[in-house]
């Protein structure tokens, strides 16, 4: 079972936030999504995909097809719901969100993204990437034959996101949790800004998750806060060991 906690922050140089974020012990589901778009339409994109993700995983519709795992039908409904949405309201053309989400199955920990959001795991003392970003220079850093045509202005291009195109990938992969588990989903805004060797340093102080989250943002505001931030933290405890804190439950949801 996991305990999580939320934050997010508008930044030092933004002055909306087109972040919007998910976690619910009871459901054992944790989201962030990043939105993007002119105008409002990021806040609109983030928003919509979050609500679209809750309803798909409370209600089960849509029904995720056979062998797919319910995150991923959840992703692509708000896909769907996204593009949709961009598609009959003018000022919303082009709008899309990256996404980064887990759920809980028994002891196993789901994991499913698209875009540049992250996920990354402590264990032992230990701090693990556990997504890769869809990035072009992760796509031309797979293809050996296409180095050294990266230019700077292209280099953290994303070339997946959630509701760009009527139809989206979504990778999901899983992972057996242990007791003292951390899990960290975050948007850019924070792993742009902080190294992760500092991220690390941040979340092995042993401070309450809440304060952990906040330290987090706060690093980022400290080094130039040039975008949004949100984390969110979820730690492991095993289910005999559940007796305190209570399971938190809470949404961070933009008003357009």
């Amino acid at each position: 079972m996991l305990r999580g906690v939320g934050r997010t922050d508008v930044g030092v140089q933004r002055t909306q936030n087109e972040d919007a974020m998910y976690f619910d012990d009871f459901l054992g589901v944790y989201v962030v999504c990043d939105g993007m778009g002119g105008h409002a339409s990021g806040q609109v994109a983030s928003d919509l995909a979050i609500r679209t993700i809750v309803h798909a995983l409370k209600t089960g519709d849509p029904m995720p097809a056979p062998g797919q795992d319910p995150l991923v039908a959840a992703m692509k409904a708000a896909n769907a719901a996204v593009f949709q949405r961009a598609q009959m309201d003018p000022t919303c053309h082009g709008m899309g969100t990256t996404a980064v989400g887990c759920r809980t199955e028994g002891p196993t920990l789901h994991i499913c993204h698209c875009g540049d959001s992250r996920a990354y795991l402590l264990r032992h003392g230990q701090f693990h990437p556990l997504t890769r970003d869809h990035s072009l220079r992760n796509l031309y850093q797979d293809r050996p034959d296409l180095i050294g045509q990266l230019g700077p202005a292209t280099s953290n291009v994303i070339i997946r996101a959630v509701g760009l195109d009527a139809a989206v990938e979504i990778e999901h992969n899983t992972l057996p949790m242990e007791h003292g588990d951390i899990y960290l989903l975050c948007c850019d805004g924070l792993s742009d800004l902080v190294d992760d060797w500092m991220i690390r340093e941040i979340m092995t102080a042993g401070d309450p998750l809440e304060v952990t989250a906040d330290n987090l943002i706060r690093a980022a505001n400290n080094n130039g806060g040039s975008d949004n931030i949100t984390v969110v933290l979820a730690q492991a405890f095993a289910d005999t060991l559940w007796a305190a804190p209570a399971p938190q439950y809470g949404y961070h949801q933009q008003a357009y």
